[in-house]
């Protein structure tokens, strides 16, 4: 195997490991599908009961029930919610179970315990609302399609087992109109190979289409689950030295447009929340850095002042010698490495450095050289900064001379 494939299949395993670690966000959508109702055991007293999300023939019986009963509505959503009580199953199959339930048990129950049993139907429902909404996602995930292989669903009893078996239909016919797709190409290469590479890149490029399709049908998904609708989102507002700003939930830019006004922001220099962060972030380790500068210096002072107190004196000659007249003094002393002696830290020095640099306002101009705004000059550093010999050769553009 060549360095692409390896590379290819590589790709292919993470997949794989992503959408299994996120398996879990489908597991309402797995239940619908394989039993049909979603189910939650509630306690009562010394016993239990079971209730579960109506089928489509119980919601049209409970809606017709309850429109003759307005009154006690809420009994006969549980009672046609109700499939088991204490372990006893009640016949789905009988029309009138609902019925028996509520004038037997249900209308004698009080208000309040009412309203605790129905507002676990109500989460029944929120979760079954949540189950649709991915299950479009979950029909791109490749255990959907293995389920589809090993145990097909025939009757859909719910909307996520008709949306699932719609979609899985879909992709079987897909695949068989590909394979014909292939056949006519082989049919076409033999004839013309300029011909046959065409019909390859179509080919290719719509299958790279579907698969992009499908994984931002599957990001969707999981950012609506884990933040909800973006038009409902309300942003954080905070103020940061007197400026009030606006802190959005991080969403990366989806179209050209969002990217365009990105990109505008950061030309006509406005900061956002997170740009008054970092330069508070400097502010407070320059300042640290000078403070410690400042009592470093101090205590030279000190120090100097106090050994002119004393009266210490005395002179200091400074002897320099070349390297001949060292190595006359010790031989040995041309063997040794040459050192470099370093002021600080690496790490120190790279992170004065970036508390040195500040971000400016441009772009990269036609010749793929920063440009800074309002000047069109291709100088990225300010005027009174002196250009160094590595900014020089960073510019230059190595040219292959005939």
């Amino acid at each position: 195997m060549d360095r692409e494939d390896l590379l290819r299949e590589a790709a292919e395993d993470q997949l794989l490991r992503e959408s299994t670690l996120r398996r879990f966000i489908y597991a309402d959508v797995e239940e619908l599908i394989q039993t049909g109702a979603l189910t939650q055991l509630v306690p009562l007293g010394d016993g239990f009961i079971t209730l579960s999300t109506l089928s489509d023939l119980s919601t049209r019986r409970f809606i017709l029930r309850s429109s003759g009963d307005e009154a006690n509505w809420k009994r006969h959503h549980i009672a046609h919610s109700t499939t088991m009580v204490n372990g006893y199953a009640l016949d789905p199959l009988d029309p009138n179970m609902p019925y028996h339930l509520f004038m037997e048990w249900l209308r004698y129950v009080r208000v309040e315990i009412i309203d605790v049993l129905h507002a676990y139907i109500m989460g029944l429902r929120k979760r079954l609302r949540r189950a649709i909404r991915i299950t479009h996602a979950y029909c791109q995930e490749p255990y959907s399609r293995q389920q589809w292989r090993t145990d097909p669903i025939s009757v859909g009893v719910n909307t996520t087992q008709r949306l699932w078996r719609a979609s899985n239909q879909a992709t079987d016919q897909y695949e068989e109109d590909l394979r014909q797709w292939q056949h006519t190409r082989s049919i076409v290469g033999s004839m013309s190979g300029k011909g046959a590479k065409a019909l390859k890149k179509s080919s290719d490029d719509w299958a790279e289409k579907r698969k992009n399709r499908q994984r931002k049908t599957i990001e969707d998904a999981v950012n609506w689950v884990i933040s909800g609708e973006r038009d409902e989102q309300e942003p954080l507002t905070v103020t940061v030295n007197g400026q009030t700003l606006t802190v959005p939930k991080v969403h990366a830019s989806q179209s050209v447009d969002e990217m365009q006004d990105e990109l505008m922001r950061a030309v006509r220099g406005e900061k956002d929340y997170h740009d008054h962060l970092v330069d508070q972030y400097k502010e407070y380790h320059r300042a640290k850095n000078e403070a410690a500068r400042r009592e470093r210096q101090e205590t030279l002072d000190k120090a100097r002042k106090a050994s002119d107190e004393r009266g210490v004196s005395g002179k200091t000659t400074i002897v320099g010698y070349t390297p001949a007249q060292l190595a006359e003094i010790n031989p040995e002393i041309l063997n040794q490495p040459a050192a470099r002696r370093q002021q600080g830290a690496p790490e120190r020095e790279r992170f004065d450095q970036y508390l040195d640099t500040d971000v400016g306002v441009g772009w990269i101009g036609a010749d793929g050289r920063p440009e800074v705004a309002g000047t069109g000059s291709p100088e990225a550093q300010s005027p009174d900064k002196p250009e160094s010999l590595q900014d020089k050769i960073s510019r230059r553009r190595p040219r292959l001379k005939p």
